[in-house]
């Protein structure tokens, strides 16, 4: 009477292709993200004349509500000078960098590389971004 045909399994890969696809765009959309080197969010001021450095520096950082830190954590201008003293007399030429913010006031940036130098650091750094 009534034959039936035998159906042929069939997988769909219609969902798995969804998926994949939910994937790169999920990394493409978070992988552009920038973290700042500190943890900090920095908006850095830019330069033509930036290079990278390849040795070993100490990282202090200023916020836009002028805020410094230093290993992560927030500190006084005299405590920046008695951390970072210990540093310098170990390393003669140790580099310290100093990430500010854009709208950092050129006054707090200038008491924050007076605290530097008072530590025994003859040239601190300047972060800035390299203009494309």
């Amino acid at each position: 009477m009534f034959q039936r045909k035998p159906e042929i399994p069939r997988l769909d890969i219609v969902p798995m292709i969804d998926v994949m696809f939910y994937l790169v765009i999920f990394f493409m959309v978070f992988m552009t993200f920038r973290t700042s080197v500190s943890g900090i969010p920095l908006e850095l001021p830019s330069s033509n004349q930036a290079v990278p450095l390849k040795e070993e520096r100490v990282m202090v950082t200023i916020d836009r509500q002028e805020k410094v830190y230093f290993d992560d954590g927030e500190i006084s201008l005299s405590k920046l000078t008695e951390r970072i003293s210990p540093l310098a007399a170990a390393n003669p030429n140790l580099l310290v960098v100093i990430n500010a913010d854009a709208q950092v006031t050129y006054g707090r940036l200038i008491a924050v590389m007076d605290a530097i130098t008072d530590a025994g650091v003859a040239q601190p750094a300047l972060a800035v971004e390299k203009k494309n």
